[in-house]
């Protein structure tokens, strides 16, 4: 059995906004749509996140060829705490239509190191649980089920 495999990424700011940068790495010279955005063609690699065993640290990394353009993109997405939404797809090995989605997944991008050819950008966890920012999401009985109306937290 023949599988192939496709991601698209879309940088965003801390708070949700889109910042233009939308990638796709499976249909070269193309820009696909997915959710009403626009992905143009972008050689990266996805490694996948890779989470320890209390969840507590979540690590996954996107490779791009080193040029000028994404280092200085990926930087301010450094300095400026982007995220990226990843969302995998299995295509058809031989017409690479998408046949089903494997996952969509939210990082915080945490860094980058790159050498002479290649810029690897890191990824983790969107939540700071240090200084509370997290990306903006209400909870709802629809996402959640039913929520208690009263009760006591203790933290110890």
């Amino acid at each position: 059995m023949t599988v192939a495999i496709g991601s698209y990424a879309r940088l965003t700011t801390h708070d949700g906004l889109g910042t233009g940068f939308a990638f796709q790495n499976f249909f070269q010279g193309e820009t696909r749509t997915y959710n009403s955005n626009d992905y143009t063609f972008g050689a990266f690699g996805f490694s996948g996140g890779t989470v320890d065993i209390e969840a507590a640290n979540v690590q996954a990394s996107l490779v791009f060829a080193l040029n000028q353009l994404a280092l200085n993109v990926f930087q301010q997405a450094v300095n400026e705490r982007w995220l990226v939404e990843v969302r995998t797809v299995w295509l058809d090995p031989d017409t690479l239509d998408e046949s089903d989605s494997y996952g969509e997944e939210v990082y915080a991008i945490t860094g980058l190191e790159h050498d002479s050819s290649r810029l690897s950008v890191r990824l983790g966890s969107p939540l700071d649980a240090v200084s509370q920012n997290a990306p903006r999401r209400l909870l709802t009985s629809d996402l959640v089920g039913s929520l208690p109306s009263t009760g006591n937290i203790n933290l110890q």
